[in-house]
């Protein structure tokens, strides 16, 4: 790799993690099982379907639609914490900051979806590890419902 190459990348990756602070790994991992689960969409259907430029085209909006979803619950972290519960003395109903709540979401479901394009390649993938997927994805809804009916 080329020195200048280099340097745009290095510059690249700290303007991401200073723009993400903590949140910065989450939103490194987030980007990779998105990547992952366009891959491995693209794999399953070219080896059980065809491969589909409309379908694949969709599905590659929709991973533009997750990181706009994930930017938004950072953008409203900001806007909670700096100038809606300063203003107007107004608090959430819970402690984790919407940010980290909607990556972890992303994550899990992105990965759920890993394991099913993994296994319509023909991989096997042990119950336990899909049913733990789930039930981790189960838990966060849980949690936002209760958090929303504690409100109410």
């Amino acid at each position: 790799m080329e020195t200048s190459a280099r340097l745009t990348a290095a510059a690249a990756g700290g303007l991401f993690f200073s723009w993400f602070g903590h949140a910065g790994e989450f939103a490194f991992f987030m980007l990779a099982v998105i990547i992952l689960d366009y891959i491995t969409g693209l794999a399953a259907g070219r080896v059980n379907e065809g491969l589909n430029s409309k379908r694949a085209r969709k599905g590659l909006f929709k991973k533009f639609g997750l990181l706009v979803l994930f930017c938004m619950g950072f953008l409203l972290d900001v806007v909670f914490a700096r100038y809606v519960s300063n203003g107007f003395n107004f608090h959430l109903p819970f402690d984790l900051p919407i940010g980290l709540i909607v990556s972890a979401w992303i994550i899990i479901t992105e990965a759920i979806s890993i394991v099913e394009n993994l296994e319509r390649l023909g991989v096997h993938v042990p119950k336990w590890l899909k049913k733990m997927l789930r039930k981790t994805r189960g838990e966060i809804y849980t949690t936002a419902e209760k958090s929303d009916e504690e409100e109410n």
